[in-house]
């Protein structure tokens, strides 16, 4: 077996003495953050971790192949102490200088920085960063993209914090301003970047999953309404239209709909 530098303890992101229930435990968050579903905007970057993700816990969940692994890793030269602290002084280097110009208002050498360590295969900013540093930098790396017009990348990050932060008992630093912004992006710039009236869809779906009052819902079915109006999708207009005029009967903006639909005039 061939040790590579990063080994199967450090994709796992677990000790060397770690019980096999935090192995399982370890597989099972890192399984779900790289999952494909959870990873539209890095598809290729999210398979190739998942696969090291499960290649690592399929050795050291068995107890047999473990043993072998430790003794190999152990005489191997790519564990060596002088290799394996310069690795990672140069990873935690970058990323703790990705945050520091974040925070010092250098935004974007942050993101060149940021674009020169995203086209690294494999690398991932939250192993070079404790929790709290980590959560500061995707916030502030998704408000930096968001302000360079890169509003999709904003919208991954922010979904991130958003998922990380949504059931407790986790901390929320970050989670109301998060909602904010993504329903600003689902509701305004995302649905204009949409490239079929499928995804523009999904955009204003995706407002409805988060906390949203009787009117807010009205508004974002009626917008839902026009998308199928516009591509000819009568009947289903005319249904979810109907479902916005039951939240709110006085729903204002609605006379183009109205007449189209052949709704008497409010």
């Amino acid at each position: 077996m061939h040790i590579q530098e990063q080994t199967y303890y450090d994709v796992l992101k677990v000790s060397r003495t770690a019980s096999q229930a935090e192995i399982k435990r370890a597989f099972r968050v890192l399984a779900k953050k790289y999952h494909p579903d959870t990873n539209p905007g890095r598809p290729k970057t999210a398979a190739t971790r998942l696969k090291e993700v499960m290649a690592a816990y399929k050795v050291l969940s068995n107890e047999r192949e473990r043993a072998r692994y430790d003794v190999l890793l152990q005489a191997s030269q790519a564990f060596s102490p002088a290799s394996r602290t310069s690795h990672v002084d140069s990873a935690v280097s970058q990323a703790k200088k990705l945050l520091e110009d974040l925070l010092s208002g250098e935004g974007q050498r942050a993101l060149e920085t940021y674009d020169h360590l995203k086209a690294q295969e494999g690398y991932d900013l939250e192993r070079f960063l404790d929790t709290r540093d980590y959560l500061d930098c995707v916030f502030l790396l998704a408000e930096q993209l968001e302000r360079a017009g890169r509003d999709r990348e904003a919208t991954q990050l922010y979904e991130e914090l958003y998922s990380r932060e949504k059931d407790p008992p986790r901390h929320r630093y970050f989670f109301e301003e998060v909602e904010v912004r993504l329903k600003k992006l689902y509701s305004r710039k995302l649905p204009r970047e949409a490239r079929t009236p499928e995804e523009e869809i999904a955009c204003y779906k995706r407002i409805l999953q988060f906390d949203v009052d009787r009117s807010e819902k009205a508004f974002i079915l009626k917008k839902i309404a026009e998308v199928h109006l516009k591509v000819g999708q009568t009947e289903e207009a005319k249904k979810v239209f109907q479902e916005a005029l039951e939240l709110k009967p006085g729903l204002k903006g609605t006379a183009t709909i109205r007449e189209r639909l052949g709704y008497e005039s409010a």
